[in-house]
């Protein structure tokens, strides 16, 4: 799902004081006195207190040519994280009612992630015609990618087809921020969070927003095995659900003060979970469609957790924002963390077609991370520079989509098994050119130096087996010749011994110093 990390500067501010338990309603109970944002126009009559609105589709939108990406070299790699503490504090408050007794703790969990190669990708990327600041994207029931407009001139809902080649725009009501998370409905139709409330778009662009109880603030969204429509409140610090009517909101407060729920998913076992990104918070959450709520502490402090998405593998995977790594959580509490190569801040993440996950980094990373389900991370520049890669979700046509916040552009990831032009790049964010203490089984796992002759190389004198320097004399250790650096100018891979005949260029072997020594 996807995560608005330009929420989290507020959640950090939370105060105990946010979960106000006493003003939360009854369970399947609408809140008394919550009007709709007010609001006229075509486009069939509305739930009571609900904003109606004809969307306006630029038809007109012109569509950017897919420009290819740049190929570069090299692969990134990961070192296992450490295994969770697994600690739980869990109370479960339904609609504003006391909690009832804490859960057990659940045990440390560790899995060191080996160095991971990615495939060569194409990445396609299409300009929006109306300025936007693109955030959260989602695949729509109608077939077409739906985005949030984060800026507020307009504030918006647009959508795009799988080829690019048209976009829509459809405004919704004008507050102090864009729409923030989006998301398919039940009903045929995508829903959104805003400011103080929840919208509702149909395929034909006809939008109706409904004001959240107590006006509170509204985050991630997903649709939940009710059939409901599930958010987070991080200022109230209370997760909500809503029937597809609209008019039947309830909401749970969350044990743990002040603890900023961001994102939210549906997990593998029926229930919702969402990350808390609050530094007092720094939990993954479980909520029950009943609403029993269960939370789980994240091992790094002050994390920042942001996505959350299901994995192919059974488990909930997350992004660190601030703890700089990519966790997984089982379905019983279990966390493993897997620090990204890069040390960039990881945003939304989504699931892949491939059985991947794939999330974004911003900033000066300004890359696509995949993770496999063993936790290995491949990283890829985007072809646009200084882009800052935002939402990502898969879309209607089983490819990668994720917006681009800082370039207003909508892009497409596809040839996800290979055959693309985009490599994984070893140098995304790169501040030390080593691999020092990355985890490896053969010299190509160790990308920190790049991945020509001459590159790091996999010590088997230690154990566990690390990336050491080459200029160290160390062998390393090969399988097969495709395992060498150095395979491109020459050298074999001595299957006895496991050593290439040689690391660097020129010839000069791993061992001696002499030209082609093997070992």
């Amino acid at each position: 799902m996807n995560a608005r990390i330009a929420a989290l500067a507020a959640v950090t501010s939370l105060s105990g004081s946010a979960c106000d338990t006493g003003s939360a309603p009854p369970a399947n109970v609408g809140a008394a006195g919550v009007d709709g944002a007010l609001g006229t126009g075509s486009g069939g009559s509305s739930p009571s207190g609900s904003l109606s609105q004809s969307g306006s589709p630029a038809d007109s939108g012109s569509f950017s040519g897919a420009a290819t990406g740049s190929s570069s070299t090299g692969t990134q790699a990961t070192t296992g994280g450490a295994g969770s503490s697994g600690a739980v504090s869990s109370s479960g408050a339904v609609a504003g009612s006391s909690g009832g007794a804490g859960s057990s703790g659940v045990g440390a969990g560790s899995a060191p992630a080996m160095a991971g190669m990615g495939p060569s990708l194409t990445f396609t990327e299409f300009l929006i015609p109306t300025a936007s600041d693109p955030g959260a994207i989602t695949a729509g029931p109608d077939g077409n990618v739906w985005f949030t407009h984060q800026s507020t001139a307009p504030s918006a809902i647009g959508n795009v087809t799988p080829d690019g080649s048209k976009f829509g725009l459809f405004d919704t009501s004008t507050t102090n921020t864009g729409p923030v998370a989006i998301t398919a409905g039940p009903d045929g139709n995508v829903w959104y969070t805003k400011q103080q409330g929840i919208g509702r778009i149909t395929p034909g662009g006809t939008v109706s927003e409904y004001g959240a109880p107590n006006g509170d603030d509204t985050s991630g969204i997903a649709l939940g095995p009710d059939g409901n429509l599930w958010f987070t409140e991080p200022v109230a610090n209370k997760i909500g659900r809503v029937a597809p009517s609209g008019n039947d909101f309830s909401e749970f407060p969350l044990p743990t003060a002040a603890s900023g729920p961001t994102a939210i998913a549906l997990g593998p076992d029926g229930n919702l979970w969402f990350t808390e990104a609050a530094p007092s918070g720094n939990r993954i959450g479980r909520i029950t469609p009943t609403g029993t709520i269960t939370e789980f502490a994240i091992p790094t402090a002050a994390s920042s957790a942001g996505g959350i998405a299901k994995g192919a593998d059974g488990n909930l995977w997350f992004s660190e924002h601030d703890g700089h790594k990519i966790g997984r959580i089982t379905p019983s509490g279990t966390i493993t963390e897997f620090p990204v190569p890069s040390g960039s801040s990881p945003g939304s993440i989504t699931a892949g077609p491939d059985g991947n996950l794939w999330y974004t980094e911003a900033g000066a990373p300004n890359a696509v991370g995949r993770v496999t389900t063993s936790g290995a991370i491949a990283e890829y520049a985007v072809p646009t520079a200084d882009s800052d890669p935002d939402g990502i979700a898969l879309g209607p046509d089983k490819n990668i989509w994720f917006t681009e916040l800082s370039a207003n552009k909508i892009a497409r990831i596809s040839n996800l098994s290979g055959g693309g032009n985009v490599a994984p790049s070893g140098n995304i964010g790169a501040t030390d050119p080593l691999s020092v203490g990355m985890a490896c089984t053969v010299d190509h796992d160790c990308v920190g130096s790049g991945m020509a002759c001459g590159g790091d190389v996999c010590s088997w004198v230690v154990t566990p087996h690390v990336c050491v320097l080459v200029e160290t004399a160390d062998p390393g250790w090969c399988t097969e010749t495709s395992s060498c650096w150095c395979a491109g100018e020459g050298a074999t891979c001595n299957t006895t011994s496991h050593h290439c005949s040689f690391t660097q260029d020129n010839g000069v072997g791993p061992v001696s110093g002499t030209s082609d020594g093997g070992s």
